[in-house]
């Protein structure tokens, strides 16, 4: 699969850029990864890209980007729950056998507190990383009620062969 992604994702991208029209690329629930490559504008001046409002948009996912990218920063999180500083302090203290069953808890608390805090940093992260924030930087042009979105596109699509016609000239 991997291969197949990078193979005909390169396909797509040569036929972005050598596409002689207009292209109308709509975001219907994720635009992710390297989607964000293979259809920005930056490759065919006579694309316009829409989403539809309660899309999302991420160069990484905010799972990935938990477990991968803000590993630190989840670490940090888990190290200064309270929970996690609690047993550690009754750990420091603790002699023997007691002291072995603490560090047992510690390590299964740790398991699960790190899985909250992953998760709460990938949904900050997929808070930041949204539809909206694509469109300030330009990556998307307008975010439309689905209600909206057959007449844009046939707007769109209008517009774009106008643009054409326009530099055939």
């Amino acid at each position: 699969m991997r291969r197949w992604q990078l193979e005909y994702g390169a396909e797509i991208g040569r036929a972005v850029v050598n596409f002689d029209g207009p292209i109308v690329f709509c975001v219907v629930s994720r635009y992710h990864g390297g989607a964000f490559v293979v259809f920005s504008k930056s490759l065919n001046d006579n694309m316009e890209v829409a989403a539809i409002e309660g899309s999302r948009a991420s160069v990484i996912g905010g799972a990935p980007a938990a477990a991968v990218v803000f590993t630190p920063e989840v670490r940090r999180l888990t190290d200064n729950d309270p929970r996690i500083v609690e047993l550690q302090k009754q750990l420091d203290g603790a002699t023997g056998s007691n002291r072995t069953d603490l560090r047992q808890q510690l390590d299964e608390l740790r398991e699960v507190v790190n899985a909250e805090k992953q998760g709460e940093v990938a949904a900050q992260f997929d808070r930041v990383h949204s539809v909206q924030r694509a469109r300030e930087v330009g990556s998307i042009d307008v975010i439309l009620p689905i209600e909206q979105l057959r007449p844009y596109l046939i707007d769109a699509v209008v517009r774009g062969k106008a643009r054409a016609t326009a530099e055939a000239r």
